[in-house]
């Protein structure tokens, strides 16, 4: 039987092979050994031989890092479908589809194959998009892009980041966007940049409250403070080079060349600085107005004298030479008047919380909130910090004194869910433009097809990260969805060997 022996237990045959192997082995143990199995001694040493060579194979060091579980893929057509939708997803574009399934599922279509798939496809998410008729209880906000020289007019919740309508249009003018929100009346509020056609589409649709977006005020205003601070760096730093280069020379005539150059970068600094100085007092003193809660009252900006500040600093800006500074002048004149709508709506919902827990103590609550959001927004020095701190300490103070440590965070949950709405602008809408951009720029011809397909996309799947982690604009908006939202496109659920 040899190594073949069945009576011979696995412990017992690794017994066998250690004390084999061992280098210090007593005479005469291999005759035990043999004596104590009833086997030859041949036989021991075969099973010591044969343990010695597994040892050797399970003991040799293998690939370092993880070492995923082989997984045979089933391919079927099921399965090209759903590939060719989510790399549609992706950003990829039809013919990448056909190349992205030959290399990674080994499966060669052509690509009137992909197209038409996809046809049929977005035909289905038509369907899907007109059956999702969910109630608006949330702010809009709209925006217009280009693609294939033809406008993509598009309205997003403002809490939910759901689409509630992107369509292909013939133009963007008053009219065409009078139409389109000509349902949507009865939104708390709209809000979209200053573009003309939009502004006399919410005029024909009637909406009440038309918010003006703050980022298009204040994105080129602090984009023009941060290059102007770059050129005075720019001309500190050739100032600090020519005093490097002055204090090596010693020449008389090199020593006057550096010394005349010097004092010119020295008057261009000095100009700079001051030009930089001057211009970061307007764009922060334009930023405090951006803020829902005046720290000083505790309560809503005071829209009149915050539309005040903003014109007078636009006619301040008049006076400055430059295209950028005329354009940022015509905004904050112009616009003054139409940033702060938000504030109607915004008070009629802290009101009843002013009723539940008493003015003073909301009003406390709001204020630290506004300290926190302000700490968040952008970087603040050390002194500015501790400088904070006092109010935010005598503002939690005051709140628990006049409500008491439950009712506080009751209260607190309250104001951080009113507050933290989108309240000042379409800032959203175009960030769902982006990732609709990245779709569009990957196809040669758009359609309304592929509007439908990817609002049907981005409406049921849900967020990986942030504030709506783990819920699709679809849940948020109060939708019942799959969690696996290809069915509803009549897509088989994935295989679940894949």
């Amino acid at each position: 039987m040899g190594v073949r022996r069945d009576d011979i237990t696995n412990a017992g045959r690794m017994q066998i092979t250690i004390e084999v192997l061992s280098s210090n082995r007593d005479y005469g143990m291999i005759t035990g050994l043999a004596q104590q199995y009833d086997v030859s001694r041949q036989t021991i040493y075969d099973i010591a031989n044969k343990g010695q060579q597994v040892l050797l194979a399970g003991l040799h060091p293998g690939s370092h890092g993880p070492h995923p579980s082989r997984k045979c893929i089933s391919v079927d057509r099921d399965l090209l479908v759903r590939g060719s939708v989510v790399l549609t997803e992706a950003g990829v574009s039809q013919r990448d589809v056909c190349f992205c399934l030959e290399e990674l599922l080994d499966s060669k279509v052509s690509l009137g194959w992909v197209n038409t798939q996809l046809a049929k496809v977005e035909e289905r998410a038509a369907f899907a998009n007109e059956a999702f008729q969910p109630e608006i209880e949330e702010s809009l906000s709209g925006d217009e892009m280009y693609s294939n020289d033809h406008p993509n007019l598009l309205l997003v919740g403002n809490d939910s980041l759901y689409i509630y309508e992107l369509s292909r249009q013939p133009d963007c003018e008053g009219e065409t966007w009078g139409i389109l929100l000509s349902d949507k009346s009865n939104c708390l509020q709209f809000a979209s940049d200053a573009g003309t056609g939009l502004s006399a589409g919410v005029k024909a649709a009637e909406i009440k409250v038309h918010q003006l977006d703050w980022e298009h005020l204040l994105r080129p205003l602090w984009g023009q403070a941060a290059r102007l601070e770059k050129q005075a760096y720019a001309v500190l730093k050739e100032l600090e080079e020519r005093s490097r280069l002055f204090d090596q020379t010693t020449t008389p005539g090199r020593l006057q060349q550096h010394l005349d150059q010097w004092e010119r970068l020295n008057d261009q600094a000095t100009e700079k600085i001051a030009v930089y100085d001057a211009f970061y007092r307007i764009a922060r003193s334009v930023d405090d107005c951006f803020a829902l809660i005046d720290l000083n009252s505790s309560q809503l900006q005071d829209a009149t004298t915050c539309i005040q500040k903003l014109k007078a600093l636009g006619e301040q800006l008049e006076a400055w030479s430059g295209r950028i500074y005329q354009k940022l002048s015509s905004n904050l004149k112009n616009w003054a008047s139409r940033l702060f709508s938000y504030q109607a709506v915004l008070k009629q919902v802290l009101d009843p919380l002013k009723t539940r827990f008493g003015p003073q103590g909301i009003a406390a609550l709001c204020r630290i909130w506004q300290i926190e959001a302000n700490q968040r927004r952008r970087a603040s020095s050390l002194p500015e910090k501790q400088q904070q701190q006092i109010p935010w300490e005598e503002s939690l103070d005051e709140a628990i004194a006049l409500m008491g440590e439950e009712n506080l965070w009751k209260a607190w949950n309250e104001v951080c869910l009113a507050l933290g709405h989108s309240w000042r602008g379409s800032m959203l809408a175009e960030c769902v433009n982006g990732l609709l951009r990245t779709m569009l720029n990957k196809r040669k011809h758009t359609d309304q097809g592929c509007l439908e397909l990817f609002r049907f996309l981005h409406n049921t799947r849900a967020f990986n990260q942030g504030k709506r982690a783990g819920y699709s604009p679809a849940k948020l908006a109060g939708l019942e969805v799959p969690d696996d939202p290809l069915l509803l496109l009549v897509i088989k659920e994935k295989c679940q060997s894949n």
